[in-house]
């Protein structure tokens, strides 16, 4: 027995014509979201087009088919591919149909088809019907798969019609599968039916053969497809490669904030001798020394942190972080006496900073560190987020708090 499910007017010949409504060819009237009036295995052939994306509950009309069709029936389904917008907009349309729903009709673990075809990160192997660890009680295996481009991407190599078939709407508008029922505990026999499918009698319909005639018949003239998919193409590789130098840029800030935290600051070794010389000669702390990032600098307002120095200095340096590329972000300081007076400020462009690195402000005249009481950070045009960096000072005397003071040490440059 052959059926020919939700034909409509059309009805194949050859075959029981079964529809909803009694039209002109239809035999059985039945609705395909109730049990087929059908015994169980006695069909070995069902064509359905343009029928089941109409059903309340798919899986449960698949189980139907499965139950009354024979072992290794073929099913062929014709149904409208999903992504595009006249699907999209149709309220009739019920189900999702693409190159993964016929995954969840079967369990075995490979396809007769080019894996690129349905590739997923998430989901390597073919058969995702018991995905959800149910027994969803079917197994229609899929032989071929066959899509119907818009005229537009018919005469384009297959690589770039799956490019775009994956990643745009209106690319695709039809798709077909190819099916087998599987009731036995074959899987040799499975094997072998796939390894010889150039014999196998797929089921090709005059409304098949008149789509891939139009198809083929398409004409270019005046639109260059290969341009249009070369254009599509190369944007969404470039938005590819952007995304991928962001994560690198981001794994490489994180790969230096991670050896500040547990290493140290990585400066050439003058300047870290100098910071060292400055934080052991005016905090008398123990080493090793642990650094953190301190609060983001604000715009509007400021940090401020308690500094000790002692002679005479006119430049400044300061261990600073970045979140994020500078693009002429900026950084204030301020140099505050005892009376709460500023002393000197300025402010400098972070766009020799690399997420970490030694900023060094010019104080112009000599200063005497023993006029500084305090030193503030300000930020000015600063998206990225700028932290100064700390070092956490441990103090030589037991008992005692340790004490935050900014990465940063006063030199005097003759």
């Amino acid at each position: 027995m052959k059926l020919d499910i939700g034909c409509g007017p059309k009805c194949l010949p050859g075959f029981i014509g079964v529809d909803r409504f009694p039209l002109p060819g239809v035999q059985v009237v039945a609705d395909l979201d109730r049990p087929l009036p059908f015994g169980d295995s006695s069909v070995e052939l069902v064509h359905a087009s343009h029928s089941l994306e109409h059903v309340s509950d798919l899986i449960f009309t698949m189980k139907e088919l499965y139950r009354v069709c024979k072992h290794k029936a073929q099913i062929c389904i014709v149904v409208p591919y999903y992504e595009q917008k006249l699907n999209l907009a149709n309220p009739y349309h019920l189900q999702v149909f693409n190159e993964h729903t016929p995954r969840f009709w079967s369990s075995c673990s490979w396809a007769p088809i080019d894996k690129r075809e349905y590739y997923h990160p998430h989901a390597v192997t073919w058969g995702l019907s018991q995905s959800d660890n149910s027994n969803p009680g079917l197994e229609i295996r899929l032989l071929r798969m066959e899509f119907f481009y818009f005229p537009k991407f018919n005469r384009i190599d297959p690589s770039c019609q799956r490019e775009l078939r994956q990643h745009l709407t209106d690319v695709c508008h039809q798709i077909v599968y190819h099916l087998v029922v599987w009731k036995e505990d074959d899987e040799h026999g499975y094997l072998e039916l796939a390894e010889n499918l150039d014999g196998y009698p797929f089921l090709d319909t005059p409304a098949l053969r008149e789509s891939r005639t139009a198809a083929k018949a398409y004409s270019a003239e005046g639109f260059s497809t290969v341009s249009y998919a070369e254009e599509l193409l190369g944007k969404r590789l470039k938005e590819q490669h952007d995304y991928v130098a962001e994560c690198e840029a981001k794994l490489l800030r994180h790969e230096k904030l991670i050896g500040l935290l547990t290493v140290g600051p990585d400066l050439p070794a003058v300047d870290m001798k100098r910071m060292d010389d400055y934080l052991d000669t005016n905090y008398r702390s123990r080493k090793p020394r642990d650094y953190r990032l301190g609060k983001e600098v604000p715009i509007g307002g400021y940090i401020e942190y308690q500094i000790k120095g002692s002679g005479p200095c006119n430049s400044i340096f300061v261990y600073v972080y970045l979140s994020a590329d500078a693009q002429g972000a900026q950084l204030g300081i301020e140099l505050v006496g005892k009376s709460s007076n500023i002393i000197w400020n300025s402010t400098t462009v972070l766009s020799g900073v690399d997420t970490i690195g030694l900023v060094r402000f010019s104080l112009g005249n000599v200063l005497q560190q023993e006029e500084v009481a305090f030193i503030r950070f300000f930020g000015r045009d600063s998206d990225p987020c700028v932290k100064i960096v700390e070092c956490s000072m441990v103090s030589r005397w037991p008992l005692r708090p340790n004490k935050l003071v900014p990465c940063a040490y006063f030199s005097y440059d003759e």
